[in-house]
């Protein structure tokens, strides 16, 4: 009789047990996300909730696609679910992105050199407030990503954060190791860096600014 009871709170979903109020909110949202949420960040995400112009598009058209894609067009709840999910993935990408200075030390650099190589291209930065931020996909625990430098000045500058970094970390169907499906990241940290192998990720991105288009 244990062993069924066990069985039983194990299959139990996450919603589920939101509803009978095992989880408050903020542990609900972390086990389905996986990022650790605090009631500062949902303070930030209601504000956007708040402010969102009903008149305007609520959703990126990226989002808008797939919610049409899944037959949700006609759902508030859905699109509210996907503003709640793009709020959550980027302010965990602000939390786990990289300063100025905090990447000049992870690469062993002045400042000025990682200004530099931004102006130049080769590392990507966005705004957050008055900081700027580079994404942590294009470092290592112990500097940069092997060769990115020569595929960064390819990705469109009018990307969203979240592309890039989606774009860096998803694995892409024209990178295959091993028969398998791989990252750029994934594919320059194991490649030598040849012309002919940066060349196919340069075909990667530029599907993606064609997209975009």
């Amino acid at each position: 009789m244990i062993a069924n009871q066990e069985v039983v709170v194990s299959e139990a979903t996450t919603e589920s047990r939101y509803l009978r109020g095992d989880l408050n909110f903020e542990d609900a949202l972390r086990e389905v996300t996986g990022v650790d949420i605090g009631r500062d960040q949902l303070v930030q995400i209601l504000k956007s909730l708040h402010t969102a112009n009903p008149a305007g598009p609520a959703l990126s058209e990226h989002d808008a696609r797939v919610l049409t894609d899944a037959g949700f067009t006609a759902c508030p709840a859905a699109a509210t679910a996907a503003r709640v999910d793009r709020d959550i993935r980027m302010a965990n990408l602000v939390a786990t992105s990289l300063s100025i200075a905090d990447a000049a030390v992870r690469l062993g650099v002045t400042p000025a050199r990682i200004r530099q190589r931004i102006a130049d291209g080769t590392l990507w930065v966005f705004d957050s407030g008055r900081n700027r931020l580079l994404p942590p996909a294009q470092f290592t625990d112990s500097g940069a990503v092997p060769h990115l430098d020569k595929v960064m000045p390819h990705i469109p500058k009018d990307l969203h954060p979240l592309t890039v970094q989606t774009l860096l970390t998803q694995p892409q169907s024209s990178l295959v190791v091993d028969g398998r499906p791989v990252s750029i990241v994934a594919w320059l940290t194991g490649s030598a860096g040849t012309p002919e192998e940066i060349e196919i990720v340069v075909g990667v991105l530029a599907a993606v600014e064609w997209e975009s288009a």
